[in-house]
């Protein structure tokens, strides 16, 4: 890792949980924050947002001019997928798409360095445990750190980042004393995942604050990545009708009526509108180096160096985001259009690269993100043998042998769930958890599974996936092919990523396409498979061997448990045939010559996890 400041990543959807990844090419993925609030009862000053030409929505700074070190140029970086939400922990808007505009945006007090390695964020401020007895840790910000609109981050912020994420409150108005067991459908706030905040108390903080104290029920195995700035809670508050004084007196006396317009606004008041444009600019502060400035729906983003982040200052004044699909994000850079781009390191795409020769540089490498096929027991397929017969039939060599090894020679079929090649005890884990078992297609057995379930010959399967994505249309191809004759009618549905999300989290779908993108750590796995994981969006549940396996994953600190752990879990999700793991992805970043401080990573982060250091050569 090169010796810069890492990337502000948000914090605990960035680390503690997998995000949606892009259609197939981020091989980073989105980093999500911890929501916060200011601990301070000053409105938000930022002046309203304004329509520029175009129809491009406009937010404009505070007219101070960027931290001293920042220049005036722009880089351009090509980005597939559109964003849609500026609140990165919501269910629906945990994605890569957003996390890629919004690394630079918010923070945490970890980062996560290209190779999954935890690193601390020393310019938000420090974290010190306390006590292993219980698990005690205490988070001190910087006496400097504010929001771009000047509201101190503190207490506020750590509660109710807190409150959104730890499933403590429910709509009907009742507490989860221990809401990891509770159900998730009835959470007042629609988090994406409450891990690791769901086995903590209460934080202790008071309004003003920027120290905050939390203590944990029981140990958490990624207690080091919990906490950052989050959402700002001074802007959800004023939504809410009420002061950051108000916000956090409603928290600490558990008054989920007063918490009920606050959850309103966080759930949904962040969600971008095409129709509308950029929200008003005092809803739109940031904590970090970057604030978003411009959006031209359809077209690009735009950042503007943070004039108010105390920390060292981005090296490039402006960042835009064009929003160009996969097929054309090799000419753009060629064009000199864009200067960055992540695509789907396709045989053409690398071979385009490769004959622009030394005017690009290209980095290649393997990602923690991994393509599955989740089958939803909330529709057709809570019928096991109607599974067992997809299992069956699904073309997994032939998946992998035409549209994954033509790019990367070396690879293989994806054996594990909860662990993908790059970490430690892959390998022990795809000996033994039973995916193995459905390497080649057996479509014999696949015909007699099919007639056990006592389903009509015919019956249709809606495959969801992200769209326009060229290799997950052919995978869809490729699994009608062989499964139809068996007796299924597969469905090829593309949705828009502002709809797939949408499908995902509410369960309207027979069977998903898409990909995690992780970090490398442990703690974001138990939500994914858990009967109560808040992204458990396929309905599993039942599994008490599963749910006891990866409950002890989340609360163990002794490394050399984790992989029997995984393994059984990984062993009784083959056993239910509930979702079916495809391929790891490889990855690429190209980049034009000029353009320095642009390193490939491995975790969910994506190229923009350090874009605060991209500069171009001479400026």
């Amino acid at each position: 890792m090169k010796k810069t400041r890492l990337a502000m990543a948000t914090s605990l959807i960035a680390m503690a949980a997998m995000v949606l990844a892009a259609c197939g090419s981020s091989p980073g993925g989105a980093a999500t924050t911890t929501p916060a609030s200011a601990g301070s009862s000053v409105s938000s000053s930022a002046p309203e947002s304004s329509t520029g030409a175009a129809g491009e929505s406009s937010t404009p700074s505070s007219g101070a001019a960027p931290s001293t070190g920042t220049n005036n140029d722009t880089i351009t970086e090509a980005y597939e997928q559109e964003w849609y939400s500026y609140n990165q922990e919501t269910a629906n808007g945990n994605a890569t798409a957003n996390a890629n505009v919004l690394n630079p945006v918010f923070q945490s007090f970890v980062n996560i360095d290209p190779t999954g390695k935890q690193v601390a964020n020393t310019e938000l401020g420090t974290v010190e445990k306390t006590s292993d007895s219980p698990l005690t840790v205490k988070y001190t910000f910087d006496p400097k750190a504010v929001w771009s609109d000047g509201v101190k981050i503190g207490c506020a912020d750590f509660l109710l980042d807190w409150a959104a994420n730890s499933g403590w409150y429910n709509t009907d108005g009742t507490i989860n004393k221990d809401p990891h067991t509770a159900d998730p459908t009835k959470f007042l706030f629609q988090t994406a995942a409450t891990n690791g905040w769901d086995q903590t108390e209460q934080p202790k903080c008071s309004d003003g604050d920027q120290t905050i104290t939390l203590v944990y029920k029981t140990p958490f195995v990624d207690w080091h990545v919990i906490g950052g700035e989050g959402m700002p809670a001074h802007v959800a508050a004023k939504q809410a009708g009420m002061t950051d004084a108000q916000l956090i007196t409603a928290i600490q006396g558990n008054d989920v009526k007063a918490l009920t317009p606050v959850a309103k606004f966080w759930n949904t008041g962040w969600d971008l509108s095409k129709d509308k444009g950029l929200p008003d600019a005092a809803l739109l502060v940031s904590g970090g180096p970057y604030m978003v400035s411009a959006w031209q729906p359809g077209q690009s983003v735009t950042l503007k160096a943070n004039p108010k982040w105390w920390g060292t200052p981005a090296k490039t004044g402006t960042i835009v985001e064009r929003f160009i699909p996969q097929e054309q994000q090799v000419q753009a850079l060629q064009s000199g259009e864009v200067d960055v781009i992540e695509p789907q390191p396709t045989v053409d795409v690398l071979a385009s690269l490769k004959a622009m020769g030394n005017k690009v540089t290209t980095q290649v490498a393997d990602d923690f993100t991994y393509e599955h096929l989740d089958l939803s027991v909330k529709n057709a397929f809570k019928n096991q043998d109607l599974r067992e017969a997809l299992f069956k039939c699904m073309p997994r060599e032939q998946i992998v042998d035409n549209l994954i090894k033509p790019v990367n020679p070396k690879a293989t079929i994806l054996e594990s769930l909860m662990l993908q090649p790059l970490m430690a005890g892959y390998a022990e884990l795809a000996k033994s958890n039973g995916f193995a078992a459905y390497d080649a297609m057996d479509i014999a057995g696949a015909k007699a599974a099919y007639k056990a379930s006592g389903v009509a010959q015919g019956q249709k399967i809606r495959v969801i996936h992200i769209t326009p994505n060229d290799r997950r249309d052919n995978e869809v191809a490729l699994l009608k092919a062989s499964c139809d004759p068996v007796g299924f009618d597969i469905e090829n549905t593309g949705l828009a990523s502002d709809k797939f999300g949408a499908a995902l989290s509410s369960g309207d779908y027979d069977a998903a396409l898409f990909a995690w993108a992780g970090s490398g750590l442990f703690g974001s796995i138990p939500s994914l498979y858990l009967s109560t994981g808040a992204q458990n969006f396929s309905g599993w549940k039942g599994d008490t061997t599963l749910d006891g396996a990866l409950n002890k994953v989340l609360v163990t600190t002794d490394q050399s448990q984790i992989t029997g752990l995984l393994q059984t879990a990984d062993q009784q999700m083959a056993k239910n045939m509930w979702s079916m793991p495809l391929f790891a992805f490889p990855g690429v970043t190209a980049f034009g010559t000029d353009i320095q401080g642009v390193q490939h990573t491995a975790a969910q982060t994506g190229a923009t996890w350090n874009v605060q250091d991209w500069v171009r050569a001479g400026k």
